[in-house]
């Protein structure tokens, strides 16, 4: 082999200082791994109230030999835009992906291009989700939109003709087909394999082997689950799980005895968290068994020493905390995106890293590694210094979000969070005058955001400097809500 290094990612970032590919002089493969939703509450190594349930030891074995990034967060908390700011590297008011209805344009640069013209080969296998045909990779074979978890249609090369994988899990039959390309590859070239799981996203339809996990638990309740939905002070109404009683009643597979209650509204709350959890997490255990079939192909072949293993999800989620399912707010369990990175060359095993790592961060960590020039269109950095314990010492310590798509429930927002504060502004509520538009956190404090502290006085001075560096940072990226 002419490189030295492979790789398996599942999301990173680039530009710092002087190059640690540089010094290495090597091109090292990588696979790049993502779960859809897969939130940090449910993985073993993030240390939640579901830690001791979720069955994640292939997952919590790469944290173990590598590092776990504890503060790594998606700068637009929804699914299509969160894929194309880790495949640009940019924002999305500069790659045009706002909201769930674009599309990535495949005349846009992306991080698969510039790894092509690194001398890479490049696959995608699984949940694409950008609508237009992916470009930029040799080899690419994917579900439109979101797909079925059984029996998957698979568009390979081509979106006009569909093959169905008759009698197949999709989470299974995507790491198939992964590991086959894998087999196939020319092994004189780097490659940069993209593995996408479908898994976790609603409807949670796990496989049959796994109907049986959980069967007989009481998984352990969020403190905010039977509160006041939302948190305290909070400017918004959310989106609460009795919205998802009604989509699981009418979507079956084993929900049809929930019904709303409105003498027992607590015990259906309850009940519907109960089934939403232990589903999910049954999707989460077809996806730690196959990034174990990809560690064991690794070890079999004599890559593991020499290869960056990173799995993460494309943002968070939220398991009845404040009584809310689904993402796209900033609070925590939907801003953060769980990430582990084990590379034993650079990366010394038991690392945590609490740096603030964004998703715009993904495309230049993958370039690092690879050797390659960063373009200047690219907004996010390499952290690939970062994992060795080389932090730069400009490193940011405040990072920029804004959701689009805003409804009444779920309004467009958007704010800064800092290591210690988090400031939201509700742009889409037109109706609230300015002072009601605004929630501060003090996530030393209130690290579950249970409390809007926006109105105590304590922390005027705090609250006039954070809305200072909010303008900064959007002045900085150019952005004009």
């Amino acid at each position: 082999m002419k490189h030295a290094f492979a790789i398996i990612c599942v999301v990173l970032c680039t530009s710092g200082p002087m190059s640690l590919a540089a010094e290495t002089a090597a091109k090292p493969n990588i696979v790049f791994i993502m779960a859809d939703d897969h939130t940090s509450q449910a993985w073993g190594c993030y240390g939640s109230r579901l830690a001791p349930f979720a069955k994640t030891p292939h997952i919590d074995r790469l944290a173990r030999q590598g590092a776990r990034l504890t503060n790594c967060f998606c700068t637009n908390s929804i699914c299509v835009p969160s894929r194309a700011s880790i495949l640009t590297g940019q924002y999305s008011h500069v790659n045009g992906v706002k909201t769930l209805r674009e599309a990535l344009d495949p005349d846009a640069d992306n991080v698969a291009k510039r790894l092509q013209a690194a001398g890479y080969r490049t696959a995608l296998v699984g949940k694409w989700h950008l609508k237009r045909a992916p470009a930029g990779f040799d080899y690419w074979n994917i579900i439109k939109g979101q797909g079925r978890y059984h029996n998957p249609t698979m568009f390979e090369m081509q979106l006009d003709k569909g093959i169905p994988q008759k009698g197949a899990y999709s989470t299974d039959v995507f790491t198939e087909k992964a590991l086959a390309w894998l087999d196939g590859r020319d092994g004189e070239q780097p490659f940069c394999l993209m593995l996408h799981f479908k898994a976790t996203h609603e409807p949670w339809n796990y496989h049959p082997r796994h109907a049986n996990l959980y069967e007989n638990v009481d998984l352990p309740e969020p403190d905010t689950l039977l509160g006041t939905t939302g948190p305290q002070g909070s400017v918004v109404p959310g989106w609460p799980l009795e919205i998802l009683t009604q989509r699981m009643v009418r979507g079956g597979h084993g929900a049809e005895k929930l019904r709303l209650d409105s003498n027992e509204p607590r015990a259906v709350r309850r009940a519907t968290y109960q089934k939403f959890a232990k589903d999910f997490l049954r999707c989460v255990a077809a996806i730690d068994e196959n990034v174990g079939r990809v560690l064991d192909y690794l070890g079999r072949h004599r890559l593991a020493e020499d290869t960056v293993v990173i799995y993460t999800s494309d943002q968070g989620y939220f398991l009845g905390e404040h009584n809310y399912f689904d993402k796209r707010f900033m609070l925590e369990e939907s801003l953060r995106m769980p990430l582990v990175v084990r590379f034993p060359r650079e990366i010394k095993p038991g690392t945590v890293l609490d740096d603030i790592v964004l998703n715009v961060d993904f495309a230049p960590t993958f370039l690092d590694y690879a050797g390659a020039a960063v373009p200047a269109v690219m907004q996010g950095r390499s952290f690939r210094h970062n994992l060795a314990g080389r932090t730069p010492s400009d490193w940011r310590d405040a990072m920029y979000y804004r959701y689009y798509a805003g409804s009444v429930q779920r309004p467009a927002h958007f704010g800064i969070r800092t290591h210690r504060y988090k400031l939201i502004y509700y742009d889409g509520l037109k109706d609230r005058p300015e002072e009601r538009r605004w929630e501060l956190y003090d996530l030393t404090k209130d690290p579950r955001e249970t409390r809007n502290a926006y109105d105590d006085a304590e922390y005027g001075e705090i609250i006039t400097q954070l809305k200072t560096r909010l303008h900064e940072l959007q002045g900085k990226l150019k952005d004009q809500p």
